[in-house]
């Protein structure tokens, strides 16, 4: 496979919250995420190339905060378990990437490999795109 883009993106990773109905009726999305997705997006307009628009395969790392109670020394071991939930975390990257055109859509993408780690210093993602 050939690499298109690979990058860190430093932050702190949020999930794409789902859309809420306001009391009255109307349905809204939670801003929740939108810091995380500006940084996704400066940092792919940095280097950002011509618009994909063939298949890709997407692979994401995220690093979140570990809790105070976790060993520091056994972080590089620990995998995250806990919320927020994986493919939460992965439709905020891709809608982020879509927003800047990163590619045409992200049904693009017809294979994604993530995780999620503890870790106890620098958090944000790695972001792998591949054709």
């Amino acid at each position: 496979m050939k690499t298109i883009y690979q990058l860190f993106v430093n932050g702190l990773p949020k999930a794409q919250p789902r859309p809420r109905l306001a009391g009255n009726g109307k349905v809204f999305n939670p801003h929740t995420a939108d810091a995380w997705k500006k940084e996704i997006q400066a940092a792919f307009l940095m280097c950002r190339r011509e618009t994909i628009n063939t298949p890709v395969s997407l692979t994401v790392r995220f690093y979140l905060q570990a809790p105070k109670s976790r060993n520091k020394n056994d972080m590089e071991s620990m995998k995250h378990n806990a919320k927020p939930d994986l493919d939460n975390l992965l439709k905020a990257v891709m809608d982020a990437m879509t927003g800047v055109q990163i590619w045409e859509d992200d049904a693009l993408v017809y294979k994604i490999a993530s995780e999620k780690w503890y870790t106890p210093t620098k958090t944000g993602a790695q972001i792998i795109i591949e054709a």
